[in-house]
């Protein structure tokens, strides 16, 4: 997927050509890490919940706007809330939080992509995928942006006058923040975090999940 100039986007939605035996690998990994914990303990961490099913137990997980069940020990995720199977990526991503998450509270610290181990080295790529199309769709006319992010989740952050905060997981919050551009100068955008998000993702987690929630965005405009 591209942004109107050109951007590219990762692709969230199925596994690139090639990529799919990297993408079982990954899932598998994850899986064999987490089913080694205690479900009591996982959910503790990482702000699920432990839910009958059948004879055995698994985890409720918020995901954005879904709720994500999670079987334990045998792992399979699949969603609570709708028939549709949960993409590769999206797997991946719910387990690494899973397995990941320290159970820390918030910090009240804020910062940002670049602050993130490896993140300053990573940040032209990250800037590409999970700001700059948003720039070039909103940029002039943020209101639109708030709009569409609103319809894709996000409430409206104090963070700034147009800024958009997503509850990714139950303990990592997202926020998005535009600047709109004029005559002299250009439109500006920035993610901010809590610093806290190291202790539930990975720098390459987060550069992910930012731009799934990019790419919500700029396809709840075109619809709504």
């Amino acid at each position: 997927m591209k942004s109107k100039n050109g951007n590219i986007l990762y692709n969230t939605e199925a596994a690139p050509p090639g990529k799919q035996n990297n993408y079982e690998t990954a899932y598998r990994k994850a899986a064999d890490k987490l089913c080694q914990s205690a479900i009591e303990d996982i959910a503790s961490r990482s702000g699920a919940s432990v839910i009958a099913a059948g004879s055995s137990k698994a985890l409720l997980l918020h995901f954005l706007e879904d709720e994500i069940h999670v079987a334990h020990p045998e792992i399979s995720v699949s969603y609570h809330n709708k028939t549709q199977d949960v993409p590769m990526w999206a797997k991946i991503l719910i387990l690494h939080y899973l397995t990941r998450a320290a159970g820390t509270p918030a910090r009240s610290e804020q910062i940002t992509f670049k602050q993130m181990e490896g993140g300053l080295a990573y940040y032209p790529a990250f800037q590409r995928r999970s700001i700059i199309p948003l720039l070039d769709a909103y940029g002039f006319d943020p209101e639109k942006f708030m709009k569409a992010g609103t319809a894709s989740g996000g409430h409206r952050s104090t963070l700034g006058e147009h800024a958009l905060s997503f509850l990714a997981f139950p303990r990592v919050e997202v926020a998005f923040v535009l600047w709109k551009g004029d005559n002299e100068f250009p439109p500006a955008g920035s993610v901010i975090f809590d610093s806290s998000i190291s202790d539930y993702l990975s720098t390459e987690d987060v550069a992910v999940l930012c731009n799934m929630i990019a790419v919500k965005i700029l396809k709840s405009a075109r619809i709504t």
